[in-house]
């Protein structure tokens, strides 16, 4: 669900909206790693998919009518006026409806690697004065601590060294008492009904999911014992909610 490609090259964020939303900077897009190329092309790099995907009802396909649970997990962390860090753009109206939960005495940073997704995040955002934007690679985003860091399905999209390095980077962003959250899939019941269906996707179309069937999110984090852990998981084990509480 999580656009982490570029296909603009090192072409700077334009607008799409009278009024845009604040910029991360002017820094150029990061090199494009390999694997983003030969798996995600289709569904987050070509500007018509992208188009085509950021559309509620296909939000809510892929995600078997459960995109409000889960964008309800992700609001229930935000306090409003918390400084929030996503890094990773999302389809459908989640970044809408977190960026209002944090509200115009807060702030709202969401970045990605791609120019095409910023475009359609500032679609959705830009009016709102808590929002930032801007184009950064998930190893390294962020500026400063938040109380909130949200890896928005994410993490499933990544190889394993990225999950370390994307976890670390996170985990680094948080400020004492401040929250670390992932929100993304998990391995569901045996005898859950889309198991099968979903096994084929990851073996198929997601080739780096599964892992989270085997590992525990906290587990990529080199700090982890500097964080109090919690999870919950959602619709018969298929989603997992993680929420790790920086320690004083």
């Amino acid at each position: 669900m999580n656009a982490s490609v570029d296909f603009g090259g090192n072409d700077k964020i334009e607008p799409v909206t009278t009024v845009p939303a604040a910029s991360w900077g002017d820094t150029p897009a990061p090199k494009l790693p390999d694997y983003l190329v030969d798996v995600y092309t289709w569904a987050y790099v070509a500007p018509n998919m992208v188009e085509l995907l950021d559309r509620e009802v296909v939000v809510a396909t892929i995600l078997w009518m459960q995109q409000n649970k889960l964008m309800r997990a992700a609001r229930d962390e935000i306090t409003p006026g918390d400084r929030v860090l996503q890094p990773a753009a999302v389809y459908g109206k989640l970044v809408s409806h977190l960026a209002k939960k944090v509200g115009p005495d807060g702030e709202y940073s969401v970045t990605d690697i791609q120019n095409v997704q910023i475009e359609h995040v500032n679609r959705k955002i830009a009016d709102l004065p808590q929002t930032r934007t801007g184009i950064c690679d998930a190893r390294t985003t962020g500026e400063g601590l938040y109380d909130v860091v949200n890896s928005y399905f994410l993490m499933h999209e990544v190889p394993k060294d990225y999950k370390h390095a994307i976890a670390n980077n996170l985990a680094s962003r948080v400020k004492p008492g401040g929250k670390l959250m992932f929100v993304d899939y998990h391995e569901p019941v045996m005898w859950h009904p889309m198991r099968p269906i979903i096994w084929l996707v990851f073996k198929w179309l997601e080739p780096f999911a599964k892992a989270l069937w085997s590992n525990e999110l906290w587990d990529y984090v080199e700090d982890k014992d500097k964080f109090e852990w919690r999870k919950e998981t959602i619709f018969g084990g298929l989603y997992q909610k993680v929420v790790g509480v920086r320690k004083a």
